[in-house]
C-alpha cells in the first residue's frame, strides 16, 4: 500500500499507510522537525513537506517492490531505481534532493539502532569551505569540510538568477493567476517583491503592534507622520535570530487599501466565529477566514505555475527584488553592471535581506549583467549583424530597460 498523510492544524505531515501510523518515518519528521540545523533554528514546514515528498517517492517504490524499506539495497534497488528516473528525464537537481532525503533518513536509522540492508558510498573530503558572517556587531569567519557523494549526479552552478527573476509583465501575470484562487495569495506575493522577505519572513508581517513589533504603525499613522519606511522585526529562516528589514510606507498603503480594508474584514469576522473573539487576529486569511501557512502559499504558487507553464516558486521574488535593487543601484549611480560594486551592494542587501554570503550578492550582479548581455549578443555576432556603431550602447541600454521597467519609453 503507498504511503499517505494527514496534516495537523499547524501544517505538520503525519504519514500513514492503510490509516496505521507509517514508523519510523514518524519517528524521523519529527526529530527533523526538532533537530537544530547548520546555520541555527530549525527547519520550516515547508522543508518538512518537502523530505516527506522525497520519502514518499522512495516507499512507493518500496511497496511497489513488495519489500518494506529495511529490505531494499542500494546496489539492487536503489540504483535501479536511480535509472528509472533518469530514463523518465528526472533533472539531476531533483533526483539529487531525493537522494539527500533517502541517505539522511537510513543514516538516522543508523544512529537509532533500527535495522536495514542500504549502504550507501563514503563520502570523501576533498577540502574546506570558508563562509564569512555578521554577529553581535562583528565580523567573522567559518570552516566546513566540503565532501563529496559519489551517489550524487554533476550537476551545473548557476552563476546567475536569469531564469528565477520576473519582469512586470511576468508578475503581473503570476498575480493575476494567484488572485484566481484567492486575492490573499496576490496580495502576499506583492509584500514579497516589494521587501524581498522569504515566505516565512513575509507572513510575520503584522497588522498593528505586536510583541516583536511594538512600535508598529498601520498605514493611516505612517501616512500623517509622512515617513517613507518602518522597520519589520522577524524570526528568519533557522529561527536563530531576529532580523530586521524595511517596509515601504507605498507597499503597505497598497495592502491597507486593497486588502485590509477590502478582503480582511469580513475574514477577520470569519475567524473570530470559529477562535472565539479573544487573541490577535492574523493578518493573512483565506477566502474561509482560515490562518494561511506557508503550505498554503507553496500550493498556491504550485498551482499558478501549472496555467502559466513555468515552475514558480515563492524564493523567485526575493530573488526579483534583489536584483531590480542591483540594476536600480547601478542605473542611479550612472555606474555600468560590474562586479567590482560587490561589497557596497552586499553591505547594503544582506541587511535587507539578511544574508551573509558575498556569492550571493555575486549571483544578482551577474543577473543584471546577463540580461545585458543576451542583448548585447545579437547585435554583435558576425555574418549575422551588418552595422556595429556608435549608438550600439543606446540600443543595449534600450534592450535592458524594456526587461527591467517595460512601461518606461526608452
Amino acid at each position: 500500500m503507498v504511503l499517505e498523510f494527514v496534516r495537523t492544524d499547524i501544517g505538520l505531515i503525519v504519514p500513514h499507510i492503510g490509516g496505521k501510523l507509517a514508523f519510523p518515518l514518524v519517528n524521523y519528521l519529527i526529530h527533523q522537525s526538532k533537530t537544530p540545523i547548520k546555520r541555527g533554528g530549525t527547519r520550516e514546514l515547508q522543508t518538512l513537506e518537502n523530505i516527506y515528498s522525497y520519502m514518499k517517492i522512495w516507499f512507493d517504490y518500496c511497496s511497489d517492490l513488495g519489500l518494506g524499506y529495511e529490505m531494499v539495497t542500494y546496489e539492487v534497488h536503489l540504483e535501479a531505481f536511480h535509472s528509472s528516473l533518469k530514463n523518465r528525464g528526472l533533472k539531476s537537481g531533483s533526483y539529487n534532493n531525493y537522494y539527500r532525503a533517502w541517505r539522511n533518513f537510513y543514516e538516522w536509522c543508523d544512529s537509532e539502532g533500527i535495522p536495514h540492508l542500504m549502504r550507501f558510498p563514503a563520502k570523501h573530503t576533498i577540502g574546506n569551505r570558508s563562509y564569512v558572517g555578521y554577529g553581535n556587531g562583528s565580523k567573522f569567519v567559518s570552516f566546513e569540510k566540503v565532501e563529496v557523494d559519489p551517489g550524487l549526479e554533476s550537476t551545473s552552478s548557476v552563476s546567475d538568477y536569469k531564469e528565477k527573476i520576473l519582469n512586470h509583465e511576468d508578475f503581473e501575470a503570476l498575480s493575476e493567476e494567484l488572485n484566481k484562487q484567492d486575492p490573499v495569495f496576490k496580495h502576499i506575493a506583492y509584500m514579497m517583491v516589494t521587501t524581498g522577505l522569504r515566505v516565512g519572513g513575509v507572513i510575520q508581517i503584522p497588522v498593528g503592534a505586536n510583541a516583536l513589533n511594538p512600535k508598529w504603525l498601520r498605514y493611516p499613522d505612517l501616512q500623517k507622520k509622512g515617513v517613507n519606511f518602518q522597520k519589520l522585526v522577524y524570526i528568519p529562516k533557522g529561527r536563530k535570530r531576529k532580523l530586521e528589514c524595511l517596509v515601504l510606507t507605498e507597499a503597505l498603503g497598497v495592502l491597507h487599501n486593497n486588502y485590509i480594508t477590502q478582503d480582511r474584514p469580513k475574514r477577520a469576522d470569519l475567524f473570530r466565529k470559529k477562535k472565539g473573539s479573544h487573541g490577535l487576529v492574523p493578518l493573512w486569511l483565506n477566502v474561509n477566514g482560515k490562518k494561511v501557512y506557508l503550505c498554503d502559499i507553496w500550493a498556491a504558487f504550485r498551482a499558478a505555475s501549472k496555467v502559466l507553464g513555468r515552475h514558480i516558486t515563492p524564493h523567485f521574488l526575493r530573488h526579483t527584488y534583489a536584483s531590480y535593487i542591483v540594476y536600480y543601484y547601478f542605473k542611479a549611480n550612472g555606474f555600468s553592471p560590474n562586479l567590482a560594486y560587490t561589497h557596497d551592494i552586499h553591505e547594503q542587501l544582506r541587511i535587507q535581506l539578511g544574508h551573509c554570503d558575498v556569492e550571493t550578492t555575486k549571483k544578482y550582479i551577474r543577473t543584471v549583467i546577463s540580461v545585458k548581455m543576451e542583448t548585447w549578443l545579437p547585435l554583435l555576432t558576425p555574418y549575422v549583424q551588418q552595422v556595429v556603431d556608435t549608438h550600439l550602447p543606446e540600443q543595449v541600454l534600450a534592450g535592458v530597460t524594456r526587461f527591467f521597467e517595460p512601461h518606461v519609453d526608452s
